[in-house]
């Protein structure tokens, strides 16, 4: 872990009806007719683009700086400083507080967070208008604070694109239906840029075989080693099809990406959360020895249901476990290399409900998310999102990074759970308990491989703040807290991590660290209602 949070630290310092909890996934609607294989290539704004989808970019004096030329995220303190030079004080709480108590069992083990747990998911479409380039230097930023991770480009417009080699990037804040060898270039440069890993979904249920072989022909020389892996199509299950014909149909199309790319690695299958047991469980079985990963989608519920709150964001799911558990059978039973993935996932399907994927509740939600997947033996998760115009017209609310005519506008409240994740580093998820009166009150420990711990400390409350005594299960030397807060649970603006918000070109300069005063094993921690802190011990 060590290495990983110097890396980490470099790119931060120096540069309708109610639905069941799991059963409604984001991409339930049926894919649109396949029409030509080979289609129009001409930068003409789609169907079911917004109506203020053909605006042009913006003028260039507007646009943010080449990434050589972005400014740098903070001047001064060295990497392995960060944690190690605290200063006294803390949050400017005076209102009511409940005592709370947390234990980390050192030495019990119950999960694991490993290099590239953290990903992004996005609709293919995005390949089409210039999106993923070297220069879109605060898409860029964004990725490097995060540190290497998996980007997932499918759901449902993987099986809406075509591959056409000739085809050329359409005008910012439109799409078009073909990805051609323009784009994937881009996408390469991107991913050389950032160090992540991709999982490249190719079209399953509109196009041709061999059409789709060709392309991963060329996106696997392109990407490299950067490739993850082939996930063929998106959602098998709502393809119209029973198991066994969508098995053979998924069959086809892998033998003719291998035809191509000999001993392409492959992913799947992709499922929306209604696809658990009738396709993914025999899937896995049937299909051990082709793929490297599993893949699986979930959201809490449907964002177009009333039901679907920040107090329901925020509380338990009672069938999170029982998912990732059946997830993490099929994978340790059929001996699947990589295991398991929820290869899109967000709070709520629909693109979101308003006021609550795009709400500060969202960060805190990632964090509990992250490591309930974590105990079950999840790889990681892809956190999905796109544009306006992607997979129909309404807007990506629960999308973790915000854009307006494809460049980045803003970092959402949902990435600074997930940058709070990744100053956490990677490491063995200790046992932990919590508790705090009758808030909602969770704590996550992370053991890193030279024996400091990470502890997560989150106060969903939204009224009273909690002073905790956290015993860490070891003596401590020295010890830190950063924080994670904004104006209130619902806010949509205002966050701000180690005191500081993310700018619009990407740049994040944290304040340092609050000192805290170890007693033997334990340290007191006051944390403010609706907020969560990150504590580091040694």
């Amino acid at each position: 872990m060590r290495a990983w949070a110097g890396f980490l630290l470099l790119a931060v310092l120096g540069c309708g009806s109610s639905a069941p909890s799991v059963e409604t996934g984001d991409d339930a609607a049926p894919p649109e007719p396949a029409g030509d294989a080979r289609p129009d290539r001409a930068p003409s704004v789609p169907a079911d683009a917004a109506p203020d989808a053909a605006a042009d970019r913006r003028a260039p004096e507007d646009l943010p700086p080449p990434a050589d030329q972005a400014p740098p995220e903070r001047d001064g303190a060295a990497p392995g400083d960060f944690w190690s030079n605290p200063v006294a004080g803390g949050p400017a709480w005076t209102g009511p507080v409940v005592p709370g108590t947390v234990a980390v069992a050192r030495g019990m083990t119950v999960g694991t967070i490993g290099p590239g747990f953290l990903g992004l998911s996005f609709e293919k479409s995005h390949m089409t208008d210039n999106f993923f380039r070297p220069d879109h230097a605060p898409l860029v930023a964004l990725f490097k604070l995060l540190g290497p991770g998996v980007l997932r480009l499918g759901a449902n417009d993987a099986d809406r694109t075509n591959w056409d080699p000739a085809a050329l990037p359409v005008m910012g804040g439109t799409i078009s239906r073909t990805v051609g060898t323009v784009a994937v270039d881009a996408l390469a440069a991107f991913i050389q840029a950032t160090g992540w890993r991709v999982i490249y979904a190719v079209n399953y249920k509109t196009g041709a075989p061999e059409n789709a072989a060709a392309e991963a022909k060329y996106v696997a020389g392109k990407l490299g080693a950067s490739l993850y892996g082939f996930e063929l199509g998106n959602e098998i299950n709502l393809g119209g099809l029973a198991y066994p014909e969508a098995r053979a149909k998924w069959e086809t199309l892998a033998a003719a990406v291998r035809a191509q790319v000999p001993g392409a690695p492959l992913i799947g299958p992709a499922t929306n959360p209604s696809g658990l047991q009738t396709y993914l469980v025999p899937f896995a079985k049937d299909e051990a020895a082709q793929v490297v990963l599993l893949t699986h989608h979930y959201y809490r519920g449907s964002g177009g249901d009333a039901a679907s709150t920040i107090e329901k964001l925020l509380s338990p799911d009672a069938r999170l476990l029982s998912v990732l558990g059946t997830l993490a059978t099929a994978a340790t039973s059929n001996k699947i290399r990589d295991g398991y993935r929820l290869g899109e996932t967000a709070s709520f399907s629909s693109h979101g409900a308003p006021g609550v994927s795009d709400a500060f509740a969202s960060a805190l939600w990632a964090i509990d998310f992250s490591f309930d997947n974590a105990s079950k033996g999840s790889s990681g998760l892809n956190f999905h999102g796109g544009g306006i115009g992607m997979d129909g017209n309404r807007p990506f609310q629960y999308s973790p990074i915000g854009e307006v005519k494809s460049l980045v506008s803003e970092a959402k409240p949902l990435f600074y759970g997930m940058l709070s994740m990744a100053l956490a580093g990677h490491g063995k998820s200790l046992a932990t308990t919590a508790a705090a009166g009758s808030l909602s009150f969770t704590a996550h420990a992370l053991e890193a491989s030279d024996g400091s711990v990470n502890v997560f400390l989150v106060n969903k409350d939204p009224a009273s703040g909690v002073k905790a005594t956290v015993d860490t299960g070891g003596p401590i030397t020295t010890g830190a807290v950063i924080y994670l807060e904004a104006p209130s649970l619902g806010a949509t603006t205002g966050v701000k991590l180690a005191g500081a918000g993310i700018s619009p070109t990407g740049a994040w300069k944290p304040g340092p660290p609050y000192l805290l005063a170890p007693a033997g094993t334990s340290v007191s921690v006051t944390v403010p209602p609706g907020s969560a802190a990150l504590v580091h011990v040694r």
